[in-house]
């Protein structure tokens, strides 16, 4: 009896339009109204994951920055939080401002961004939640020594041709994944969304084994591994459709409310 619902947010409960669709919010009421928890799981920031949390009707334990954070969204308070060690923060972000790519950087609670990018993301990424959390800086590294901040994820964004990122993956201590052909995501070693949830799962008492997940893109295959039924959406790439134990339509289709009553 699953008893917990895991839902990413891009390409999953927001539809192709980043919206949370009336049927979706249905769903979830019903299934709270069941007496299941139902929880975002999010590779964005924690804000966002809380506000699109508050939106929907889920719960308020709240995984965010691809499982880098897990924060309750009544209190504000970070409940854990994992951290790429120092000297391999310091490194992947040389790396990372050597190649052609636009970087996110959660620094603990903040994200920090750089100005062009920040404009970037005012056009194409018109989220409020995320633009009232951004920090925005010149130095990346330098606004994290100087107030203490550790490096919770790096978001990379590709803008030109791919780079090595092979090269972050030699790294200690860090966990390399995406959420698009055209990104990358590094966390602090064993850090994904699987290990958020174990922790949100047992806040509420609840056994892995009785958690459904909801995902469609590479940074939720370490909460399929974890979860009693991991459920891909239609516009999951292959490897993810194949690690699912059921698949439901797209997130243009209705596929996450119909993931979630699929689960009553």
């Amino acid at each position: 009896m699953i008893k917990l619902i895991s839902l990413d947010l891009d390409g999953t409960l927001l539809d192709p339009e980043g919206q949370i669709t009336a049927a979706s919010k249905a769903a979830i009421a019903k299934a709270r109204a069941a007496g299941l928890r139902v929880v975002v799981n999010t590779g964005r920031p924690a804000q966002e994951g809380v506000f699109f949390a508050r939106e929907a009707g889920c719960d308020l334990l709240v995984s965010g920055a691809g499982g880098g954070l897990v924060v309750d969204g009544e209190t504000g308070r970070t409940i854990r939080q994992w951290e790429v060690p120092e000297s391999s923060a310091r490194r992947a972000l040389e790396l990372c401002l050597s190649w052609d790519v636009q970087l996110m950087i959660f620094a603990g609670s903040e994200v920090l961004v750089e100005p062009a990018y920040k404009k970037f993301l005012e056009i194409h990424y018109p989220f409020p939640a995320f633009h009232e959390a951004a920090t925005v800086t010149e130095d990346l590294w330098g606004c994290m020594e100087a107030h203490k901040l550790p490096l919770v994820k790096i978001h990379g964004e590709i803008s030109g041709a791919r780079p090595p990122v092979g090269e972050l993956m030699a790294l200690p201590d860090v966990t390399l994944t995406t959420s698009s052909t055209h990104d990358f995501e590094l966390t602090a070693g064993g850090a994904d969304k699987g290990t958020a949830l174990a922790v949100i799962a047992a806040r509420y008492g609840i056994p892995l084994d009785q958690c459904a997940a909801v995902g469609d893109s590479e940074n939720d295959l370490g909460v399929f591994r974890v979860v009693g039924l991991p459920v891909a959406m239609g516009n999951s790439p292959r490897n993810v459709k194949d690690a699912a134990a059921r698949l439901a339509p797209s997130n243009g289709e209705e596929g996450v409310a119909q993931a979630i009553l699929s689960c009553l």
